[in-house]
């Protein structure tokens, strides 16, 4: 989008296969109203404000159609999420269902048709904002099918062998949002084609995936049995899988109920996991980085923001250092505090209006 009105594009751009924007409103479907649409977008904006704080405190800063049309694409990887973490294996027959249904979206241009129709996306409240979304702002099939392929994955989970099979798990399941957002934040959809860019963005998301099994290791053990941390790293820092499930279960049945440890529960981590675990923040940290050279080609409206999901993603690190590396017993969260804190520094950098509320 031009750096203008909020909703123009620029004519090279909408000469670009599936960069066109059409209103909200330019649906084929019959049965699709403004009414259905408003709570469509309601319900997407309730997924993302009840089950992504970080995204939502700092995306909420963008003007309210971009806002709301990101909230609609988090719903869709909230779902291809959810319904992995829920179904394990047997999810398999409904990544299939969303990806015949995503390939019906780009075959046609109006939403999910074809030889093989979905028959639940009509049924997800979120589904007609997410194809208004598509629709507005050119969404690209490569990263949706990106994050249904990682989820993939998920369902059918291996423990990871190494770095660079964690760095593409987290490419297909995160860096795959960044290829999401794209259209919905950049200035000029024509950097779409820039591969360099795209893979800074792709970066982002990576290194965000990698902070979140920092802080999950143990919930992921508990919960689902799956180990993300590379057996290659694990190996070499003489950790065993089932030293990390024993961390994982101490203190286990009040895991849930705190988000503070019991008084007088301190759990012990081992010295060579805190070094395994900074080495991974380091890879991590080096993610963070690319995105920020191609700050300029965001619009205007989408840098603060972006900015701040970032600074606020990385900042949970220090939230787990800060509780002593116990990333197996309890969840770490940035506090109201240091969110307030970390947004004020960028608003003050930046000049920005908006604030946490």
């Amino acid at each position: 989008m031009s750096e203008g009105q909020d909703g123009s594009h620029d004519a090279t751009a909408s000469q670009s296969k599936n960069l066109g924007t059409p209103a909200f409103g330019d649906f084929s479907h019959s049965d699709t109203n403004v009414v259905d649409l408003e709570q469509s977008f309601a319900s997407a904006l309730e997924i993302m404000k009840t089950q992504a704080v970080s995204f939502y405190q700092a995306f909420k800063g963008l003007p309210k159609e971009r806002f709301m049309a990101v909230t609609a694409v988090y719903a869709f990887c909230r779902y291809a999420d959810d319904v992995v973490d829920e179904g394990g294996s047997s999810a398999l027959p409904q990544l299939d269902d969303l990806e015949r249904s995503i390939r019906a979206l780009f075959e046609d241009g109006t939403g999910p048709a074809g030889d093989a129709p979905s028959t639940f996306a009509p049924t997800l409240p979120w589904w007609p904002a997410f194809t208004a979304s598509v629709h507005r702002y050119g969404v690209q099939e490569r990263g949706l099918l990106m994050q249904i392929q990682g989820q993939r994955s998920d369902a059918d989970f291996h423990d990871i062998e190494s770095t660079d099979d964690l760095i593409e798990y987290a490419r297909l399941v995160a860096g795959s949002v960044g290829r999401i957002l794209v259209p919905i934040l950049v200035r000029d959809r024509a950097m779409i084609e820039n591969e360099d860019f795209m893979q800074a963005c792709e970066k982002l998301g990576i290194a965000m995936q990698i902070t979140n099994i920092l802080r999950d290791v143990g919930e992921d053990i508990r919960e689902r049995d799956r180990v993300y941390i590379p057996r290659d790293l694990l190996k070499s820092h003489g950790i065993s899988r089932e030293a990390l499930q024993g961390l994982a279960h101490a203190d286990a049945a009040s895991f849930k109920e705190r988000t503070e440890p019991r008084q007088g529960y301190a759990p012990s981590i081992p010295r060579n996991f805190i070094v395994l675990w900074e080495q991974l923040a380091t890879l991590a940290d080096s993610l963070y980085l690319p995105y920020q050279h191609y700050l300029d080609q965001f619009h205007a409206s989408a840098r603060i923001p972006l900015i701040t999901a970032a600074k606020l993603y990385q900042a949970i690190e220090q939230a787990v250092r800060d509780h002593g590396h116990d990333c197996f017993t309890r969840r770490c969260y940035t506090s109201k505090a240091t969110r307030i804190r970390i947004v004020t520094e960028i608003q003050l950098r930046e000049k920005a209006p908006w604030k946490i509320s």
